[in-house]
């Protein structure tokens, strides 16, 4: 299972109509080249970035070191297009592509752009109509002042629910068959994000299934609504998620998740402070329901920025292999530090930890957890940790 985020797509949205001098987030990324913003009139641009550093994982005395791309920026390269067809009306394009940079190798097997791959027309009137793989109508990523990138954040891992079981690893996969999650960004995709006015904004989202005779025809549906004044930046969000066909004690069933969430961001510039909950309810008898709860501080200085962010999620109607209640929750625990060379390169250290509580088994930064003695069933009560030092240039 890949587990797929990024920033830069959900801050695009954020400040597409927004300018505001004051905010760190504002400052920061407004030097990404892969901020849409980049091309103010026509043209393309090739944008991406490379990030490589050397990680330590350790769990149950198990530990090991690698090479590891991706530490704060998905290794990427893309494709950004916009047309000027006057009156106000763009159309605008996206290409993008993630690659792992310690061996060259795609993200995701035999696809090219699996990270963007939409068209669509903008215009500041209606908003922006777009159609294709695109971001989901969810909460901001950079809620996470590490920004749920796929390695190191717990955001990613804990609240974005990766379980281990004996099957595999699946989102909220102890909740019961057919449990799910929001993803990043989802193929089949159509959205319509409406213009800023006075500070609210919202995008709408249905992505279709691609799959012929199976009702429903979505796979998603959402919606996210947003107010910011620069200081403030307010989000809430609904998505409704539908499983692939499962095996249920009622036979083979496509089951819906219900999902929640809110989220509030204070950022004054000289410091950033995030707090986000979220709620997954698969609606099948006997299924549990997940609940997690994030806060999270940037705390930036000239060059430097300190980062923390801490994750708990609690569960309530799971069961274990013998169908008893059973207690399932998670704590994680990330802490950072990046020192900027300059506008587009920098340093950066990274270590958390998870510790699972019960019958919990969320792994961390893709490190499955050790299995009990002669069974496919992870061990209990573990606690993954990682480490990180590393590089990334933004081009």
């Amino acid at each position: 299972m890949k587990y797929k985020k990024t920033v830069c797509a959900a801050a695009a949205v954020l400040f597409s109509h927004t300018a505001w001098a004051d905010s760190y987030f504002q400052r920061v990324l407004s030097e990404w080249p892969s901020m849409p913003s980049a091309i103010q009139q026509t043209g393309i641009s090739l944008y991406g970035a490379v990030d490589m550093g050397l990680n330590f994982q350790s769990v149950s005395g198990n530990s090991r070191w690698q090479t590891q791309s991706g530490g704060v920026h998905t290794s990427q390269f893309g494709l950004f297009g916009r047309e000027d067809l006057g009156g106000g009306l763009k159309a605008e394009f996206d290409l993008e592509n993630g690659f792992m940079a310690n061996n060259g190798t795609f993200g995701t097997s035999n696809t090219l752009f699996d990270r963007a791959a939409w068209v669509g027309l903008n215009s500041a009137s209606w908003g922006a109509v777009r159609l294709g793989l695109q971001p989901t109508a969810n909460l901001p990523p950079f809620v996470d002042p590490f920004g749920e990138v796929t390695t190191n954040s717990v955001v990613t891992w804990l609240a974005g629910s990766a379980v281990q079981t004996p099957k595999g690893v699946g989102y909220n996969a102890d909740l019961g068959p057919g449990s799910s999650q929001v993803l990043v960004r989802t193929n089949n995709a159509a959205t319509w994000t409406t213009p800023r006015i006075m500070g609210f904004g919202a995008t709408f989202l249905y992505a279709f299934n691609g799959q012929a005779g199976v009702s429903p025809n979505a796979s998603n549906e959402g919606a996210v609504a947003s107010w910011t004044n620069g200081t403030w930046y307010l989000a809430g969000a609904y998505n409704r998620v539908w499983s692939a066909p499962v095996a249920t004690p009622e036979g083979m069933q496509i089951v819906r998740n219900d999902i929640y969430g809110a989220s509030a961001i204070y950022d004054v510039g000289s410091y950033v402070l995030s707090a986000a909950f979220a709620q997954v309810a698969p609606k099948l008898a006997d299924n549990g329901i997940a609940r997690s709860y994030l806060v999270g501080a940037t705390l930036p200085w000239g060059r430097h920025a300190v980062r923390v962010s801490t994750v708990y999620r609690d569960t309530s109607g799971v069961r274990d292999a013998h169908g008893e209640p059973a207690k399932d929750s998670a704590l994680g625990v990330m802490v950072g530090y990046d020192y900027s060379l300059s506008k587009r390169t920098s340093l950066y250290a990274r270590a958390g930890f998870i510790r699972n509580y019960g019958i919990s088994s969320v792994i961390l930064n893709n490190n499955p957890l050790p299995l009990q003695t002669g069974t496919a069933s992870p061990e209990l009560g573990t606690t993954p940790m990682t480490a990180s030092l590393g590089l990334y240039h933004l081009f």
